[in-house]
């Protein structure tokens, strides 16, 4: 067995007051998990509670509401190093519902999760209940409530929602679904006029909803991107071929030059999305939803290109289960497509550009991100 190059962490551009300390915590943490958890499977509830015995899935809600009173970018960067350690938790979807609920009352002491509505679905009936099939909610075993997000509507509709549904309760019926290729758990949950609750009006817009969890899952996928890009570049950098480190040869050179280009162009893509959504709640729902689906189109992207060079970098050794890359690339080709498929948007970008118009479109291609 090849002993895996020690990757070179390279400073991440995803900062808050409290990043470096977060990052050293998961450092211990990914290395005790990545013990209980030898083949890269997603770990047990071991590490889910201790992140919740250290107030870390909680972690940018206020403390009178039951959260530990940190921020946002202080989220994202717990989230970007949890994946930077390919390690996999139900950080955003549960952070996002639990941060969406602190915004109307103080949180129970019950796990949550959060799911997308299927299209075509715009909430529940006059009577307050909803019938519908959910193919696949994540880490849904674990949880006592789901938050549920319409999709995106058509251009100037009114949103409604968001809701929750009680999963110990009546008209629901969870079925094990199959994992994801990362190992992310799923249940195929049935609604059969089961109860809704809607939210408040002082909880954010569904808009809002996932545009947050669009820029955790891009944290998440530039996080990967980058351990699989460190554990590449020192594998060319320390494997040698007729005498000399594979760096020195030049399409190996190019196609890693190539990573580092696709992680630059995502993390500017996450700290544009990331300006816009913290700024003042006034801005358009279009352009909140431009910024994150920008910045998940660029991340996919991102991994995409990551996985490929990175396997193709490192031959046959990159294919074999016990070299830590598959942990990586798993995750990035599963992540590229959650909680949507890229394609889906892309679709909604271009639909938005569309009924902008073209002087709308340069305007907000050449503005600089609101502060």
């Amino acid at each position: 067995m090849t002993t895996p190059a020690k990757p070179r962490r390279r400073a991440s551009t995803i900062t808050s007051e409290y990043a470096d300390e977060l990052r050293e915590v998961v450092r211990g943490l990914a290395a005790d998990a990545a013990e209980e958890d030898p083949a890269g499977e997603a770990p047990g509830p071991a590490l889910w509670d201790r992140l919740a015995e250290l107030g870390m899935t909680r972690l940018d809600i206020s403390e009178s509401a039951g959260g530990s009173g940190g921020t946002f970018d202080d989220l994202l960067a717990l989230t970007h190093a949890l994946a930077s350690h390919a390690v996999t938790t139900p950080v955003a979807e549960s952070a996002t519902a639990d941060w969406c609920l602190a915004s109307c009352a103080t949180l129970s002491t019950g796990a949550t999760t959060l799911a997308l509505l299927p299209a075509g679905i715009a909430g529940p009936d006059q009577d307050g209940t909803l019938t519908a099939q959910l193919p696949a909610v994540p880490w849904a075993s674990g949880a006592h409530t789901l938050l549920l997000v319409p999709v995106a509507e058509s251009e100037g509709a009114t949103e409604a929602g968001p809701w929750t549904v009680d999963l110990t309760g009546p008209g629901v019926t969870r079925h094990l679904a199959a994992p994801a290729l990362c190992g992310t758990p799923y249940e195929a949950i049935e609604l059969t006029a089961a109860p809704v609750n809607t939210l408040a009006p002082a909880a954010p817009s569904p808009a809002r909803i996932r545009a947050r969890l669009a820029l955790l899952r891009s944290a998440a996928l530039l996080g990967a991107a980058e351990g699989a890009y460190e554990l590449t570049a020192a594998h060319v950098t320390q494997r040698e071929q007729f005498g000399a480190p594979l760096l020195k040869i030049p399409a190996v050179a190019a196609h890693l030059a190539t990573m580092r280009v696709h992680l630059l162009q995502a993390e500017a893509a996450l700290n544009h999305a990331r300006d816009t959504y913290r700024a003042d709640t006034g801005v358009p729902n279009d352009r909140l939803t431009a910024a994150a689906a920008t910045v998940r189109i660029t991340a996919a992207t991102t991994a995409t290109e990551v996985a490929r060079r990175a396997h193709q970098l490192h031959g046959a050794l990159g294919v074999t289960a016990e070299y830590p890359l598959h942990r990586y690339t798993r995750r990035l080709w599963s992540w590229r497509d959650t909680p949507t498929p890229q394609q889906t948007e892309t679709a909604a970008l271009g639909r938005l550009a569309i009924a902008a118009g073209e002087a709308t479109l340069w305007d907000v291609l050449t503005a600089p991100a609101p502060h």
